[in-house]
């Protein structure tokens, strides 16, 4: 049957369904340790549909829209499913620039299926339980949800691929837009302009290296992660993540 798997838990979403979503996820503690250590979040360009499972809860169910600053978070027992930057959009048909930077009630997206869905997953008393409930629900919304254009994967695809390095008007070219339409149009997919996606992008990137070196060098981190230097790469650090690399890999 299982049990609530404790602490922060990500699950990898089946494959028909990867291209929208980047990763379900989990995290249960208890009130005591919150209190002491909220978790800090960063932006990742990504849109969550998170599900607060502790009872009794305020808002069950909402839209993390994405993010420009970092967020602390008190909630104790949550279930959310993350879509790959973009890719939010078809499920919702809202622009996500409407919800950047705020939490809005997963009802005015999904109606009482949003209230139904949570209180399925509130009733189950397992975490892999929750996970596959989750897939079986927005796998059964894949027939009924568009494509995005074509240009905007290809863009989204592009900026992902490169880590995030390359200018926007290299992006725009390749994909036959001007730099005024792919911003209009990764306001609307993603709820960033291109330039803040594509910097959330690096970061993420240089976060990720760090963590499969034993010894990592700040300077090389900069120039693998495409900048013109550390401080280059700090600046931009601290505006994503509120901490400079020293702080934050501390």
């Amino acid at each position: 049957m299982g049990s609530i798997i404790k602490g922060y838990n990500e699950y990898k979403p089946p494959t028909g369904l990867r291209a929208y979503i980047d990763r379900y996820w989990s995290y249960a503690t208890d009130a005591s340790t919150i209190s002491l250590n909220n978790p800090v979040i960063i932006p990742d360009g990504c849109i969550d549909i998170i599900f607060d499972l502790t009872q009794p809860a305020t808002l069950k169910s909402f839209v993390n829209g994405a993010m420009t600053k970092p967020m602390e978070s008190s909630r104790t027992h949550l279930v959310g499913v993350r879509f790959n930057p973009g890719m939010a959009y078809p499920f919702f048909n809202a622009p996500a620039d409407e919800f950047t930077d705020q939490c809005v009630d997963y009802f005015e997206f999904a109606g009482q299926e949003a209230n139904h869905l949570s209180n399925q997953l509130t009733d189950l008393n397992s975490t892999q339980q929750q996970i596959e409930l989750l897939n079986r629900t927005f796998a059964g919304k894949l027939s009924s949800i568009n494509a995005i254009e074509p240009q905007m994967a290809m863009a989204l695809n592009l900026i992902q691929k490169t880590g995030g390095k390359g200018s926007i008007k290299q992006f725009s070219d390749d994909v036959g837009w001007s730099r005024q339409h792919l911003a209009r149009q990764c306001l609307k997919y993603t709820g960033l302009t291109p330039k803040f996606l594509t910097q959330v992008i690096r970061i993420k990137h240089v976060i990720k290296q760090h963590g499969t070196e034993e010894c990592p060098n700040l300077s090389q981190l900069a120039l693998d992660g495409g900048y013109y230097d550390q401080s280059h790469m700090s600046n931009e650090f601290k505006t994503i993540t509120g901490q400079t690399p020293g702080e934050f890999f501390d």
